[in-house]
């Protein structure tokens, strides 16, 4: 076998394990359910700290599938300071508890049942689903833009398709409640 044979070959047997490699830590990526996803993004602890203690993160852990928006830490300390201690105690308020009906209710207001990647919204098309707690949600694709509104609060995904194994996860920008 010549040297630059055996380069090629060599070559090419790495760009195999890369691929495999990069394969590999995709599914690794989508084995994990949508709750230990979340608790990975940095910028979803707040609302990942809520949904487990109003136990709506064991449901995040079931078969699924699910669509969950995902406010940022900024967007949850957004809501109404009136409204923070009920709906999403943070960890500076010595492990209170959100309120038992409104904690769940405001957790479940950024979940929908199935699985909606941004690529079942077309461009220039406007949806309305309803949340696991009842609310309606307008979604809307405008030039690549895709915003949601419930309750006169109106969303942008920041960042989308996080796919988790019982769903897909999309971060935005505000808080659905008010």
């Amino acid at each position: 076998m010549t040297a630059s044979r055996f380069a090629r070959r060599t070559a090419l047997g790495a760009a195999v394990l890369l691929a495999g490699a990069i394969g590999a830590q995709g599914a690794m990526a989508q084995s994990a359910n949508c709750i230990d996803t979340m608790a990975r993004l940095p910028e979803a602890s707040r609302f990942v700290g809520v949904a487990a203690r109003v136990h709506v993160a064991q449901d995040l852990r079931e078969a699924g599938p699910f669509t969950v928006f995902v406010p940022t830490n900024a967007a949850v300390d957004a809501v109404r300071p009136a409204l923070q201690p009920i709906l999403f105690p943070g960890s500076g308020d010595g492990g209170a508890s959100a309120d038992p009906v409104l904690g769940p209710a405001a957790v479940n207001a950024h979940i929908l049942e199935g699985r909606y990647t941004s690529a079942a919204l077309e461009p220039g098309a406007t949806v309305t689903a309803r949340s696991r707690a009842g609310t309606p949600i307008t979604l809307s694709n405008v030039g690549g833009k895709v915003t949601l509104t419930a309750h006169g609060v109106t969303a942008t995904v920041v960042r989308s398709d996080i796919l988790c194994s019982n769903g897909v996860i999309h971060v935005i920008d505000h808080s659905l409640v008010r």
